[in-house]
């Protein structure tokens, strides 16, 4: 009997090694490389390189330094055929089951159309990019087999993230922005080798979702990428975000270096210091820093213009780049959901178990003065009454479900919506073309594990159907739907046609009647992303969020630069006043000032509000298809 299972263990590991050699083979500039084959829904075989090394391991004296290359593998070959373990996170931020960590985690992964040895250099590639605020990613999740069905070749990147990407002390020993790095080391990687797996590095798309979205625009306004990608899609985020960047990360660099003991003068001692420390001393100190909430002196990324010129990645700030338009143009497709918010929301999971009490208090206290942080806006009562006035009193009196919704609608507005309507004036001044999208699928596992119960179309509910329908069966642990299926194959139809050729109106594609124009500076033209079932009786119009965007990104800033005006104007008066001995006429000189600025505020009001209610007008009588 033991005989007999020696010998059927011995059968079963022949057997393995010929599946494994039997996969499929490149030879790089760092040696072999053996991939395996991976099956989409409808059994066609893809080839896929998962788990491979793009630059030295960030470890060791390499830790808190940029990116170098990797000269080889210690080995003939090198065995692709699993996920490399993500950059070290906060477990509790990433909101995803127990995921294997290590700070050797600079990798990427391929995957190819069986048949493309035969298409030497002239598939078209997608790079995407990923993450949640810079501070967590699993990009694991994203099974791109089905994507690279479509015809092209899909490569997904692991980069530094949180303290260990961003670390920064404003000098050239600590330099900021190593996330963005690893970023463009892996676009070099990709430039110098794609071509031996069939991949066009003429013909690249850089695709980003939330913090990876950001970093599109990071890589597109910096002078260091040309000619690295030729088209950009920018999902969920934007630049323009008040979690996308940081003015002066030195502060928050220095506060995790003194709470780990590291209390040198010189930044290479700190580095010194800090590379004594294990990974978890660092995460700790870390989630110290990130649960005080002081989102404003955090670590992210920042113009490094403080390096000498030759060593500048981000030399000026990206919205003064879109704003002059000095970067290089390229067609863009970028686009939200419509409850972008909820990932905000995935940070306090107990809030659904709150009263309405307990709820109302957290969002005047806590999450409106947290966001006026972001915005930099003054500690000023009117700017947070009027965020009450829009936000929080207008849920019914103890609907504690009402409330969550408009916290939703807050968080979606202020992180996202507006921000990415502000982005997207600022793409539309390029003379190549724009493609903007809403997605309003609903239905589905939530991406993020969210035990929140939101309806409607989530943070990332996009990359189901994206990258489905493998990816609904392994976080939803079921097929698709009939009309998910053809919705799905739809979604994929639309990117790849971008992909290939910089518009998702490819002659002779599926077609489904539908155009989706090009915005411009006078027309955000915006197409609808739901399935044809959801689509039945519902507005076909495309709501962009002008009236919320008003608001975040011309009224509260000039309701704050009026602010500070009058502080230095009754400063000045003051001063004045004391100096000639009139302070008898102060209050009245003071009621004077507060009636002029409230006045001018109601007189700004009234203006942008009759500008949207024309523009809104305008887009719901339009025929966006």
């Amino acid at each position: 009997m033991d005989l007999i299972l020696v010998i059927t263990f011995t059968m079963c590991l022949q057997n393995s090694w010929e599946i494994v050699a039997q996969g499929p083979t490149v030879m790089l500039r760092q040696g072999t490389i053996r991939g395996i084959n991976v099956y989409t829904d409808d059994r066609q075989t893809i080839n896929a390189f998962l788990g491979v090394p793009y630059a030295a391991p960030p470890t060791g004296d390499l830790r808190f330094s940029p990116p170098e290359r990797l000269s080889g593998w210690n080995r003939s070959s090198l065995f692709a055929g699993s996920f490399a373990s993500a950059c070290p996170q906060l477990q509790e931020i990433s909101s995803m089951a127990p995921i294997p960590q290590d700070e050797d985690c600079l990798y990427l992964n391929i995957w190819t159309p069986e048949t493309a040895a035969n298409f030497r250099g002239s598939i078209p590639v997608v790079i995407l990019l990923e993450g949640e605020g810079f501070v967590s990613g699993l990009v694991s999740r994203f099974p791109g087999q089905d994507l690279a069905a479509e015809g092209v070749i899909v490569v997904s990147v692991t980069y530094r993230l949180n303290v260990f990407g961003f670390f920064c002390l404003e000098d050239s020993e600590a330099r900021g922005n190593l996330g963005l790095l690893d970023q463009y080391f892996a676009l070099l990687w990709v430039r110098e080798n794609i071509e031996l797996f069939g991949g066009d590095p003429r013909s690249i798309t850089l695709m980003g979702h939330s913090a990876g979205a950001a970093s599109v625009m990071y890589h597109m306004t910096s002078p260091r990428t040309a000619g690295l990608f030729h088209r950009a899609i920018v999902m969920s985020g934007s630049v323009t975000s008040p979690w996308s960047g940081a003015p002066h990360p030195a502060n928050s660099s220095r506060g995790i270096a003194r709470s780990l003991g590291c209390l040198a003068t010189t930044s290479r001692a700190i580095l010194a210091c800090l590379r004594t420390k294990s990974t978890a001393e660092i995460l700790r100190a870390f989630e110290a820093q990130y649960k005080n909430g002081n989102w404003t002196a955090m670590v992210l990324p920042v113009v490094d213009s403080f390096l000498p010129e030759p060593e500048q990645y981000l030399p000026r700030d990206p919205k003064e780049m879109l704003q002059t338009g000095n970067y290089v143009p390229m067609p863009v497709m970028t686009g939200t959901t419509r409850h972008e918010g909820a990932a905000t929301l995935y940070q306090w999971s107990d809030l659904a178990r709150q009263s309405y009490l307990q709820l109302s208090h957290f969002f005047e206290n806590s999450a409106i003065p947290t966001v006026m942080e972001h915005y930099r806006f003054a500690k000023e009562r009117r700017i947070q009454e009027i965020l009450k006035w829009q936000y929080s009193d207008k849920a019914r009196e103890g609907d504690t479900n009402a409330l969550l919704v408009k916290l939703l609608e807050f968080y979606t507005d202020s992180q996202f919506a507006a921000p990415n309507f502000r982005q997207l004036a600022l793409l539309a001044r390029s003379p190549e073309p724009l493609f903007v999208y809403k997605f309003e699928q609903t239905g589905g596992p939530d991406l993020y594990g969210n035990t929140l119960n939101i309806t409607g179309s989530a943070h990332g509910s996009e990359f189901l159907y994206l990258f489905g329908p493998t990816l609904m069966l392994k976080l939803g642990g079921r097929r698709f739907t009939q009309d998910e299926d053809r919705f799905s194959k739809r979604i994929k139809r639309y990117w790849a046609d971008f992909i290939r050729q910089g518009s998702p109106n490819a002659p002779g594609s599926f077609g489904y009647g539908l155009s989706w124009k090009r915005a411009t500076p006078e027309d955000y033209n915006c197409m609808v992303l739901r399935s044809e079932q959801q689509q039945q009786g519902q507005s076909m119009s495309c709501e962009l969020g002008q009236e919320e965007a008003g608001l975040w990104n011309d009224l509260l800033p000039r309701l704050q630069q009026m602010t500070a005006a009058d502080t230095q104007s009754g400063s000045d008066t003051r001063t004045t006043d004391s100096r000639l001995g009139q302070d008898s006429s102060q209050p009245f000189r003071s009621a004077m000032y507060t009636l002029i600025g409230f006045v001018a505020v109601l007189l700004v009001m009234l203006v942008i509000c009759l500008v949207l209610l024309k523009k809104h007008s305008k887009g719901r009588d339009r025929d966006f298809f």
